[in-house]
């Protein structure tokens, strides 16, 4: 029988096996590109490795108290310190299963073993669901991102760690931003972290306009509302030029609902828009465009503008009003 919780059964081949310089610089690296923390941390606070407290993989949430012993015990520097990180896993009150995962993610990063990583799963028939979690998080530790999501994104993989996928995945600069919009479409995180929400939104509002305001239109109030207006505010505080012209002319040209409407006015000519670059003009568009009374709102019927092509706000409505009496 197979003694997996043996560190000399299974580092049978080196039992002296320490990682290289080589090795931990690069993960040391990771965890500074990542926030200052791994999901190798992560899993080792949620599984309760600090404190012996057990969790379900289905509903794992990191523990921000015992992120800092993870990283103090990853990466090993010395065969002792291997030996010891070993020995706190195996002897934690975790289900079996889940302490053989974290073994097996330890496994992948020690190069000089051949195949010891698929030796250990394979002679511990570790369920495929827990390779493919953790080969995913692995590679996102090690900031292999493409990679990552072929398993993150695995349709028989049980949902974890997804706000914080999302999280890294939006944040970090070498990341492509297709990657983690098409996450975020395969794994739906719930969004819970407010960082992690404004972060994708803010992805959303940079690439598509009419797809941000979609977004909005899914989250429930009072969120729905401040998105609503984050995404006001960020078209209209572009710089000046096509940017900020077509992403104005998207927006006046959305299904607003009734209660949109009064919002959008609301932030553009009095709330945190107001002072934003053309936001009057958007309203005043908008109120021609869809065919309403663009009179009788001060801070509009003061609106003149420079001269377009020979024409500003101010000949365009005497323009609308001849048209109205003709």
């Amino acid at each position: 029988m197979y003694d997996w919780e043996n560190f000399d059964v299974v580092f049978q081949a080196k039992p002296d096996y320490a990682y290289e310089a080589k090795l931990c610089t690069p993960i040391l690296r990771h965890r500074e590109e990542l926030g200052g923390v791994l999901f190798f941390d992560r899993i080792w606070a949620n599984l309760g490795l600090s404190r012996g407290i057990v969790f379900e993989p289905s509903c794992l949430r990191h523990e921000d108290a015992n992120v800092a012993e993870a990283a103090q015990s990853y990466p090993p520097r010395t065969n002792n310190d291997l030996r010891g990180l070993f020995g706190k896993i195996v002897q934690s009150a975790c289900p079996e299963h889940q302490r053989q995962a974290l073994i097996f993610y330890i496994l992948k990063d020690c190069r000089g073993l051949h195949n010891a990583d698929s030796n250990f799963v394979r002679r511990v028939y570790l369920p495929e669901k827990y390779q493919t979690l953790i080969c995913g998080l692995w590679e996102l530790d090690h900031c292999q991102f493409a990679r990552a999501l072929e398993h993150l994104t695995d349709p028989t993989l049980t949902p974890t760690f997804t706000d914080e996928i999302l999280s890294v995945l939006v944040q970090h600069p070498k990341c492509d931003n297709a990657l983690a919009m098409a996450y975020y479409i395969t794994a739906s995180p719930p969004l819970e972290n407010e960082t992690t929400l404004h972060a994708y939104f803010s992805l959303l509002t940079r690439n598509n306009v009419a797809e941000a305001y979609h977004f909005t239109q899914r989250q429930p109030l009072p969120r729905r509302r401040a998105l609503f207006e984050d995404l006001l505010v960020a078209v209209h505080s572009e710089a000046a030029g096509e940017a900020r012209s077509d992403g104005a002319l998207v927006l006046v040209s959305l299904p607003f609902t009734t209660e949109e409407e009064g919002w959008f006015e609301e932030c553009l000519l009095y709330g945190r828009g107001a002072q934003c670059p053309q936001a009057k003009d958007s309203v005043l568009l908008r109120r021609i465009g869809m065919g309403k009374d663009h009179s009788g709102v001060g801070a509009l019927d003061r609106l003149r503008g420079p001269k377009v092509q020979n024409v500003n706000w101010d000949d365009i409505r005497i323009g609308l009003q001849k048209a109205a009496n003709a």
